[in-house]
Order: C-alpha cells, then sequence, then structure tokens
C-alpha cells in the first residue's frame, strides 16, 4: 500500500508539472522527428546523390569514349563537358563542381605502345622466333582527377576507383586484341573475338540479412528513433530529482521517515513510477517512427521480429535510465546541482554512446570509451533487433550490462538516501 501511495503521489505531482510534462514527452517527440529531418541526408549519404564532374577529353579517342560510356551507367554521376583544363580546374576550386576528369592528347595510342612493348617482352622471353623486346621505357600516361578541396573523402575514393576500374578493363581488352594480332599475323579467317571484362567478374552486393531480399540497413529513422527515445529516458532524472529534493528541503522525506520507519516503499514507488513513464515514453516514440515518419517522407520504423528482445531492452533501458536518475536525486543536495550536473552527464553519456553520430565515425578514441556508456549498450542491443534481427541470446550482453548498472545505481542510492536521513 505504502508503494501504491508513493506512485499515486508521484503521478500527482507530474500532472500537475506541465513544463515537466512536456520535458517527457513533447520535447522527445520534437527532437526525434527534426533530428531524423536533418540527419537523413548524410545517411543517405551518396547513394542518392547526384555528382556532377567535369570531363575534359583533349585524346578525342577510344579511351575517353571508353571512360563516358561506363560512367552514363551510373545513375549517380553526370558528365559536364569542357574543351579548357584550366577552366576546368577553375570551375571545380570554385566549388561549382566536385570533380573533374582530364583526358590528356595522345592517351589511347600510348596505351596502344605500352601494351604492343609489353606483349613483345612476354613473346621474347618466351622465346618465340623473331620476336624482339623494345628495351624503351615508354612515359606513363597521366589521366588527372581533379578534386574540390572541400569534397567528401568517399566521394573522391568512389570516383578515383571507378575510373582506374574503366582504365584496367580497356588495358585488359587491348592486351587481348594485340595478342590475337600476334598470334595471327593480324589476319584470321575466323575474325578476333571480342572479351568483355566486365562480364568476366562481377562484384554482388547485398546486406547479410537473414531475408535475401530485404534490403533493411541502417537510416536516419532506425537509427534516431530508438537513439532519442534513450536520451528521452535518462532525462527522466529532471522532474525524479527536482521532486525528489524538493520532498527533501520541506521536510517531507522526515515525516514519511518518522511515519513507516523505512525508506524502501519511497523509494520503490518512485522507481517504479518512473521506470513505467520510460516505457510509456518508448511506446510513444516507437508509434513516431512507425506512423509519423513516413507521412513526413522519412522512411517507416521498422521494429524486426523479436517483440520479447525488444521489450526486454525497453524494460532493462528504462530501469538503468530511473536507477541513474535516482542516484542524481539523492547524492546533490540542490535542485540547481542534480539538474546541472545530470544534463551535462546525460549529453556526455549520449554522445558517447553513438546518439549524436553512429559509433562507426567516432574517433578511435571515443569508439573504445563508447563501450562503457549504457546508451551503447541499449542502442547496440536495439540495432541487434531492429536491423540484425538477432535473437533474444544475442542482446543478453547488453542487458545484462543494462540491468547491473540499474542494480549498481538504485544499490548506491539507497544506501547515500539512508545514511543521510539517518545523519
Amino acid at each position: 500500500m505504502k508503494i501504491l501511495a508513493t506512485i499515486k503521489k508521484e503521478a500527482l505531482l507530474l500532472i500537475r508539472d506541465p513544463g515537466g510534462l512536456a520535458l517527457i514527452f513533447l520535447m522527445p517527440l520534437g527532437l526525434v522527428v527534426v533530428m531524423a529531418l536533418i540527419q537523413d541526408a548524410p545517411f543517405k549519404d551518396y547513394q542518392e546523390t547526384k555528382l556532377e564532374v567535369v570531363f575534359v577529353d583533349y585524346d578525342q579517342d577510344s579511351l575517353g569514349n571508353k571512360i563516358q560510356n561506363a560512367f552514363l551507367q551510373s545513375p549517380n554521376i553526370q558528365f559536364v563537358h569542357y574543351s579548357d583544363s584550366n577552366k576546368a580546374r577553375s570551375v571545380v576550386r570554385s566549388g561549382r563542381y566536385k570533380a573533374a576528369i582530364i583526358i590528356p592528347a595522345g592517351a589511347s595510342e600510348s596505351l596502344r605502345k605500352k601494351n604492343k612493348q609489353l606483349i613483345a617482352r612476354i613473346f621474347s622471353n618466351l622465346g618465340y622466333p623473331g620476336a624482339s623486346a623494345d628495351s624503351t621505357v615508354l612515359p606513363a600516361t597521366n589521366i588527372q582527377v581533379l578534386f574540390d578541396p572541400a569534397i567528401k573523402v568517399n566521394y573522391k575514393q568512389a570516383l578515383t576507383s571507378a575510373v582506374e576500374k574503366v582504365i584496367a578493363n580497356v588495358q585488359s581488352e587491348w592486351i587481348v586484341d594485340q595478342l590475337q594480332n600476334q598470334l595471327s599475323g593480324n589476319t584470321s579467317p575466323k575474325g578476333k573475338m571480342k572479351v568483355d571484362f566486365t562480364k568476366v567478374l562481377h562484384v554482388q552486393q547485398q546486406y547479410a540479412s537473414k531475408n535475401i531480399n530485404e534490403n533493411l540497413v541502417l537510416n536516419s529513422v532506425q537509427h534516431n528513433v530508438p537513439a532519442w527515445t534513450m536520451f528521452a529516458m535518462f532525462f527522466i532524472l529532471f522532474p525524479l530529482a527536482g521532486n525528489f529534493i524538493k520532498e527533501r528541503e520541506e521536510g517531507s522525506m522526515l515525516r514519511l521517515r518518522l511515519i513507516s520507519g523505512s525508506q524502501f516503499p519511497v523509494i520503490s514507488g518512485k522507481f517504479l513510477f518512473y521506470f513505467g513513464i520510460c516505457l510509456l515514453q518508448f511506446v510513444l516514440m516507437t508509434v513516431v517512427g512507425i506512423f509519423i515518419m513516413p507521412m513526413i517522407g522519412l522512411q517507416q520504423l521498422v521494429l524486426g521480429n523479436n517483440l520479447g528482445g525488444i521489450f526486454l531492452t525497453a524494460c532493462s533501458v528504462a530501469m538503468a535510465a530511473t536507477g541513474y536518475g535516482l542516484l542524481i536525486a539523492v547524492f546533490f543536495r540542490t535542485p540547481q546541482q542534480a539538474l546541472s550536473f545530470g544534463s551535462i552527464s546525460v549529453v556526455i553519456l549520449a554522445a558517447l554512446g553513438g546518439v549524436w553520430v553512429p559509433v562507426y565515425v567516432m574517433p578511435e578514441i571515443l569508439q573504445g570509451t563508447s563501450r562503457f556508456s549504457p546508451l551503447n549498450w541499449g542502442l547496440e542491443s536495439f540495432n541487434n533487433l531492429f536491423l540484425r534481427d538477432a535473437s533474444t541470446l544475442a542482446i543478453l550482453p547488453d542487458v545484462f550490462k543494462l540491468i547491473s548498472f540499474a542494480i549498481v545505481t538504485l544499490t548506491f542510492s539507497i544506501f547515500i538516501h539512508k545514511s543521510r536521513t539517518i545523519s
């Protein structure tokens, strides 16, 4: 009965506090929508981003045509033709375009000569009669790829790799053609065999999902909904600590101590009430992810198939958040100290835990530190459930960490509160 009375009292206090209700429910809902919208483009990265590339072809031969035809098949890259390399460099440096490809004059002919020289050396080394190797070292053909200094590294790497791949395919085709010329004496009644090296080896990309046709990946909704839900749960310390310290300053705690003789019902009632509030936050944020996000042009939150694991993770995060809020409430003596330290510490734990940005884009030193943040444990558990369709057994290590964190903080809360009440 004492526990139920405490729960009823906390409910009345929260209902009469419009600011606290807004902080607990309205602020997180607005925050998750805004953050999902802001981070939508960065999460898509260059997958759906159009990249205009300046193309200058002084060669006007096979190599330039091959490069153009290869990139015509890419929906993300569009060539803008220029006739002057200096002008191309200028517009890229100004940021108008992100990159430029410059094919020098005679590039195709130079590549053919180098291939012919290479074939001659191979035949000479194998001892074919009449084969003589030219020892002249031909200069390398430099194809320039210019980049805007402010371009993202992944754009730069992707474009460079694509150009190198096209050139390698062209060179391989010409080597085969030259081999056939040497072996057949430039004439063959059957005609020369054409080899398309793009069809010899194909790299098939897919995600390692249980369902091979499933294309669910980490996007702004899948990241931000669970991340900011946990952030909101940990901010439960504001009404919890505020009410707790207010009761202590007004003497309510002392009167409850004299009446009941034990603080366990009071602590338990507060813990259970705010634990329930945290679960309600989770439900509301999940509803927003499933129903509201698609209405504003974002992806729908996908929960996966392990609803039991989701509920277990939500409960463990709620326990950790409530335990941390109680610890802040009993440790500090004034609301200003508790709320200042609590808000800053939650922001730091959230930043380290991967709430602001995913852990994999952080510096290596912060990636190691993130393992000590309870928000990271919860986020990893949600990612396993939502994206990897993991079993309950797979999330148990993170769930165990969260529950342990809750037990430790709750134990310290009871010990500190008891010692201060006695003194």
